[in-house]
């Protein structure tokens, strides 16, 4: 009679679970798996939102891959990413490896670099384009102070990219230095201590101690930097809208101009897909290579 009763209760208990996580996981499965699926199935049709839409199969896949403007995003945003991931990551590295020492201050060094992280990047971008602004920005009022003259950093298409890269970085650097702050903090001393009597330099157990060590953390961080970075618009949709002359224009920029703008939901949509193929292969490829260099203690 007892175990009839604990098994009824623990029954009204999964009951009750189940109800409580039931709308979560149902409004997971409308929002994201049945809208992933519809957005498929959107691809493959010719559809402009204020049409009906008809069937076309792989038409979207081939004209986007023939369009110059798509093709453009494409090489901007490898662009982009092999431009922002080398210098965001060293730069991070080197920051959490001075803020893992004893520093003075080095609380407050930690709060400066990580509260870009923790602000919109549309209001990022906003307070950026106006310190890039060439004519009253406070950069161009320094160096026509200093007897320069202002640097178009927006509307060159030299530099805007490059510019956009900078924002990018100094707004990002403070998310992978906590990462790999923390990492460096799970290192055991007793790896240091050993080399320090063995008479290790600080270089050599930098690269002999801390890098091998660290590498599960700063492949977390590669792979999150890659599909940030792939994923790139908020800074060019405030900053350049893609420009100058289409040299800032990403992929997802081109999709919201196909999709929202030109309202081709079908163009959008195989676009997008693309953009999730290319994430996915260069993901499982980072994990393919994981396995060679990644270091598990």
């Amino acid at each position: 009679m007892g175990s009839t009763k604990l098994r009824g209760r623990a029954l009204s208990e999964a009951l009750w679970g189940y109800a409580m996580i039931g709308p979560t996981i149902l409004l997971l499965v409308i929002f994201s798996y049945v809208a992933l699926g519809a957005s498929l199935g959107i691809s493959f049709t010719d559809w402009h939102v204020l049409l009906p839409p008809h069937w076309v199969g792989l038409t979207n896949y081939i004209n986007i891959f023939q369009d110059p403007l798509f093709l453009k995003g494409l090489w901007n945003t490898a662009r982009y990413v092999l431009m922002s991931i080398p210098i965001g990551q060293s730069l991070a590295l080197i920051l959490a490896l001075i803020l893992n020492t004893n520093i003075r201050f080095r609380n407050f060094f930690r709060l400066v670099y990580f509260l870009p992280v923790l602000t919109m990047p549309v209001a990022i971008a906003v307070v950026w384009k106006w310190i890039y602004n060439p004519a009253f920005g406070p950069i161009a009022i320094f160096l026509q102070t200093v007897g320069l003259k202002p640097i178009i950093w927006l509307t060159n298409v030299k530099m805007a990219m490059w510019s956009i890269v900078f924002i990018s970085v100094w707004a990002g650097i403070g998310y992978n230095m906590v990462i790999m702050l923390a990492g460096l903090q799970n290192i055991p001393r007793e790896y240091y201590e050993a080399a320090e009597v063995d008479g290790a330099s600080s270089l050599a157990k930098i690269f002999n101690i801390t890098l091998p060590l660290l590498t599960p953390t700063l492949f977390f961080t590669l792979i999150t930097s890659f599909i940030n970075g792939l994923q790139m618009f908020d800074m060019v949709y405030v900053l350049t809208q893609g420009g100058p002359i289409d040299s800032t224009r990403t992929i997802v920029f081109q999709v919201y101009e196909d999709g929202v703008k030109s309202l081709y939901a079908g163009t959008s949509s195989a676009e997008a897909w693309v953009l999730f193929i290319i994430i996915m292969v260069i993901t499982l490829v980072q994990f393919r290579i994981q396995r060679k260099w990644v270091y598990y203690e």
